[in-house]
C-alpha cells in the first residue's frame, strides 16, 4: 500500500512538472471565428465613424463656454489648453499601445503570439467602438472651451465637443491589461508584472497630459479608466481556453486528464 501511495504521488508530480514545460510556449487565448469575426466587425464598423466627425455639430455653447456650467469636480480644469501636453500625451499613448502588445513576442515569437496580440488589438479596437459613438452622444465640451487660450479654429470645430469619456486612457488600459493576463496564464509572471507597471504608468500619464492639455476633465479620465478596465477583463474572459479531457496511461496507473487555463 506505501508503495503504490508513493507511485501516485509520482505520478501526480511528473503530471504537473509536464504541465509547467508546456505552459510557457502555450497561446493565452482561443481563438474562434463565431466569436472573434462579428466582434472585429462590429467593432471596425462603430469605430469608423470618427472619421465622419467634422460632419457633426460643434457644442451649442462654442466657441466659448461658461465655466458656471460645469460641475464643482470639473471646474478648476475648465479652460486649460496646453499643445505640448497634447503631444506629449499622443507620444506616451502611441508607446503604450506599441510596447505593451509586443511584449507577448519578448518569450517567444510564433503564430500563438500574434493570436494573442490579436487579441490584445481587438480590445482596442472594442474601445474605440464604445467611445466614438458615446462621444457623438454626450457630445460634451473639452476644457479648451472654457478660455481663450485655443485658437478660436480649435473652439469651432465638431471635435471639441469630445470630451466624455477619454479613449485614450481606456484603450491604454484595456491593452494593458489584456496583455498581463496573457502573460500570467502562459506563466510569465515576472513578464506580466513588468508590462502592468508599464502600462498603469502609461495609462496614468496620458489621463494627466489628457487634462493638462485642455481635452478632458478629470472625470472623463475616470470614465476612461473604468471603460478600458471593464474591456480588459472581459475580453480575456471571453477568450478563456476551453478545458481539455485527454486519457492518461502509464505501466501501472490510469486515468483522465482535465487541462485548461483560467
Amino acid at each position: 500500500m506505501g508503495a503504490l501511495a508513493l507511485e501516485m504521488l509520482a505520478l501526480v508530480g511528473g503530471g504537473r512538472a509536464r504541465a509547467a514545460e508546456g505552459q510557457g510556449s502555450e497561446h493565452a487565448y482561443e481563438l474562434s471565428y463565431e466569436l472573434d469575426l462579428p466582434i472585429l466587425l462590429l467593432s471596425a464598423s462603430l469605430s469608423s465613424s470618427y472619421l465622419y466627425m467634422n460632419q457633426a455639430a460643434p457644442p451649442r455653447c462654442a466657441p466659448l463656454c461658461s465655466r458656471s456650467d460645469v460641475n464643482f469636480f470639473d471646474r478648476p480644469f475648465a479652460g486649460l489648453y496646453s499643445p505640448t501636453w497634447e503631444t506629449v500625451g499622443n507620444v506616451v499613448t502611441a508607446s503604450t499601445l506599441v510596447l505593451v502588445p509586443a511584449s507577448l513576442f519578448i518569450h517567444e515569437l510564433s503564430w500563438r503570439g500574434v493570436g494573442d496580440v490579436l487579441v490584445v488589438g481587438e480590445a482596442i479596437l472594442l474601445t474605440a467602438a464604445i467611445q466614438v459613438p458615446v462621444s457623438y452622444a454626450v457630445n460634451r465640451p473639452r476644457p479648451l472651451l472654457y478660455s481663450q487660450k485655443a485658437p478660436l479654429a480649435e473652439r469651432e470645430v465638431p471635435r471639441s465637443g469630445g470630451a466624455f469619456f477619454s479613449g485614450h486612457v481606456a484603450n491604454c488600459l484595456a491593452a494593458t491589461f489584456v496583455a498581463t493576463t496573457a502573460l500570467r496564464r502562459t506563466e510569465h509572471r515576472q513578464l506580466a508584472w513588468a508590462v502592468l507597471a508599464v502600462g498603469l504608468a502609461g495609462s496614468a500619464f496620458v489621463g494627466v497630459a489628457r487634462v493638462a492639455s485642455g481635452n478632458h476633465f478629470p472625470s472623463d479620465v475616470l470614465a476612461g479608466y473604468a471603460v478600458g478596465a471593464s474591456i480588459g477583463i472581459a475580453v480575456p474572459a471571453l477568450h478563456a481556453r476551453h478545458l481539455e479531457l485527454a486519457p492518461l496511461a502509464e505501466d501501472r496507473a490510469g486515468g483522465l486528464v482535465v487541462s485548461g487555463a483560467f
